[in-house]
């Protein structure tokens, strides 16, 4: 298949020629004209329910370490991990590790 391309001279172009636009610049200094604004802040009630979520994290999770496994319940743990037997349950820890029980 050939493909032949012919121009011509006085031929019109397929678009017209449209005169590039000046490239505007941003100024420095204070925004003119009016803008929305958006402002995020934390409210100090917000802080407080988390320092407060710490705390009983915190309290949580020492009353938890005060009950201390039984040497019986450790010796059988070290037994099923060496044999191969002992299967964790990811949802459970997870769980107890965001205080859920």
């Amino acid at each position: 298949m050939n493909i032949i391309f012919q121009t011509t001279k006085n031929a019109t172009a397929y678009r017209t020629a449209v005169p590039a636009q000046p490239r505007k610049t941003a100024v420095a200094g204070p925004a003119r004209g009016d803008y929305d604004t958006v402002n995020i802040s934390r409210t100090r009630s917000a802080q407080m329910d988390d320092e407060s979520f710490a705390r009983l994290l915190a309290r949580r999770t020492a009353v938890g370490l005060g009950n201390g496994a039984s040497q019986e319940k450790v010796q059988e743990l070290g037994r099923r991990v060496a044999d191969g037997s002992y299967q964790p349950d990811a949802q459970r820890i997870a769980g107890r590790l965001l205080g859920l029980g």
